[in-house]
């Protein structure tokens, strides 16, 4: 998120009126136009693990991996357990949140197939944090619904946090009982 756009959020409180305003920014567009045209993060496939950023069908469920209450610069050891997950199948998309946020990667990982969000925010940090703050050291994973008993149980045997955040929708983006709109008017 470039700094224009940081000090105007500083500003606002309006959950709403902050997705608004992303909606119009060029970079996020550029980063969607980027992974339309190849939707693995360069980090996963560099290191042989390629699996698509992008969310794949309604229905599945959207967890966190990691950190995301303040940033924590080596998530070596969370990386190699995630690429043995991936390896065996356990997830169907992961997305770094390092640049945009926790929105920004939900609209990302949406904007391919045209699917939508709904998840619940966390009560300990302000939904304005949880969703807007660029650095989070989190990766934003979704799961299918046949994989995500051995999903939990792999990551729990491993000690690595995860939170569930919710589950892939048809194209309506919600958090609580806030409406963002639809994907259609971020891409």
């Amino acid at each position: 998120m470039n700094d224009n756009f940081k000090k105007q959020i500083e500003n606002m409180e309006d959950l709403v009126e902050i997705a608004s305003m992303i909606s119009e920014s060029t970079e996020l567009r550029e980063r969607i136009a980027k992974y339309d045209k190849k939707p693995v993060e360069a980090h996963f496939e560099k290191e042989g693990h390629p699996i698509q950023m992008n969310f794949v069908k309604k229905g599945d469920t959207i967890y966190l991996l990691g950190e995301y209450r303040k940033h924590i610069k080596d998530r070596s050891s969370i990386l190699e357990i995630l690429y043995d997950a991936i390896t065996q199948n356990l997830l169907t998309s992961a997305h770094t949140l390092e640049k945009f946020g926790l929105f920004g990667g939900l609209i990302e990982s949406c904007s391919l197939k045209k699917l939508g969000f709904d998840i619940t925010g966390d009560a300990e940090i302000s939904d304005k944090d949880f969703l807007f703050r660029d650095k989070n050291s989190a990766i934003l994973v979704s799961v299918s619904a046949d994989k995500e008993g051995q999903f939990v149980d792999f990551f729990y045997n491993n000690s690595v946090p995860i939170t569930l955040l919710g589950h892939v929708t048809k194209g309506e983006l919600r958090m609580d009982d806030t409406s963002f709109g639809f994907i259609s008017d971020f891409i």
